[in-house]
């Protein structure tokens, strides 16, 4: 639902006043903070479990949607947009660790069928909510919107924890040898920070949040990297989509459609990548979903309503492929025990590419009155994307690797 703020777009700026950058914020605010949320939610999953911080997110992303029906000018509803992309965030990597939890062997295939939803949700609500703005006004569909959302809860409800395989197994001290002890004591001189109390809460957040992964995985460092390049190009793609329609002369419903054609090539995509997973290299899918985003988004330079529904179609196309792959190569970069939290890293670099993609695009817009730019830059960076992936054989081969770290407290 929130990738479709863009049938909203002229709602909001007509009600509000604001320029296309102020506009364009509210659909970044809710994405950007949807990242944030996930490593919010991986941290909440760690602590509490999967199902609790799935639940603690459907409450939130209420909460936002009924204040944001309730705002009374374009900062209330900035501050709305907030607690509804924490929500989501929040409900979200939880729901991504529960599957690679239960999933190995099929795990491309499960990653296919449980994203399908996105692109479902993309299809379908699209048109649904030009249907609530036309029938209720923007506050109504928001309020049926958030109604809508509570789901989430229903859904987190479900999460069934894994039941633990093995039992922890503690040695008492004076049955440890002197070497054993000897050794530890080192380590914690070695990993310990010094008495500074400011290194002292870097080091426990920088443990809390693993940022450590890092420096151990070169690749997971580039794939964050490349992932906050792509998703520039992706939020700023759906939210201008729609009014790049209207800016020369299609109407509103059949502007919003151009959502839904995204989301029926991300439908088919999901389900269809994770069968193919299982034959095609995960990276080899990724770099061609990568060129294939920047080729069509081209496409919409041009001012022909067909021309747009194929762009829309293929764009989501790659975008569903490259969704269900990215998960795959983050828990090989980094491993299932760590998954969690390179969810919550990858989100962070993310967010800040959604927090900053479509205002800086709404700026463009506002400046140079074009959206041939404006496309032409959002392609320029999804390129990018792809030829930062190449270097990852040379990367696999200077990393370190991924360990585990010493926590020390007693320092």
């Amino acid at each position: 639902m929130m990738r479709c703020t863009g049938v909203l777009f002229s709602s909001f700026q007509n009600e509000f006043q604001s320029t296309s950058a102020q506009t364009g914020a509210i659909s970044s605010i809710i994405s950007s903070f949807s990242f944030y949320g996930c490593t919010l939610g991986g941290i909440l999953g760690n602590r509490f479990g999967c199902r609790i911080a799935t639940m603690i997110g459907g409450v939130l992303s209420i909460v936002g949607m009924v204040g944001g029906a309730l705002a009374k000018n374009i900062y209330h509803m900035y501050a709305t947009s907030t607690v509804i992309g924490i929500g989501n965030g929040v409900a979200y990597a939880p729901a991504i660790v529960v599957v690679a939890n239960y999933y190995d062997k099929r795990y491309p295939l499960a990653c296919g069928f449980m994203s399908a939803g996105h692109g479902l949700g993309l299809t379908v609500f699209g048109p649904f909510i030009q249907l609530l703005v036309d029938t209720y006004g923007w506050r109504g569909a928001l309020l049926v919107t958030g109604a809508l959302i509570g789901n989430i809860c229903a859904a987190g409800a479900t999460f069934r924890p894994k039941p633990p395989t093995c039992k922890k197994e503690t040695v008492p001290a004076d049955e440890q040898s002197e070497e054993e002890l000897s050794a530890r004591q080192d380590v914690s001189r070695k990993s310990a920070p010094r008495r500074n109390p400011m290194m002292r809460v870097f080091y426990r957040v920088s443990n809390v949040l693993r940022l450590y992964l890092l420096c151990q995985s070169y690749r997971f460092a580039m794939f964050c990297f490349a992932q906050a390049a792509y998703i520039f190009c992706y939020g700023s793609y759906l939210l201008y989509i729609v009014p790049r329609a209207n800016s020369f002369g299609i109407e509103d419903q059949r502007a919003a459609f151009l959502l839904t054609a995204f989301g029926i090539g991300s439908l088919v995509a999901r389900p269809l990548c994770g069968l193919l997973n299982q034959k095609v290299s995960s990276m080899v899918i990724y770099q061609a979903s990568m060129l294939t985003s920047g080729c069509f988004v081209l496409l919409a330079l041009l001012d022909a309503y067909p021309y747009l529904v194929v762009s829309a179609v293929m764009v989501g196309l790659a975008f569903g492929f490259e969704i269900t792959v990215n998960r795959v190569m983050m828990r090989e970069f980094v491993g299932v025990e760590n998954f969690g939290s390179a969810i919550g890293l990858y989100s962070a670099f993310g967010g800040v590419a959604d927090l900053t993609g479509p205002i800086a695009a709404g700026a463009l817009y506002d400046v140079s009155g074009s959206f041939s730019l404006l496309f032409g830059i959002l392609a320029v960076f999804s390129f990018v994307a792809s030829l930062a992936m190449l270097s990852t054989p040379l990367l696999k081969k200077m990393e370190p690797g991924v360990y585990s770290q010493v926590v020390v407290d007693n320092v």
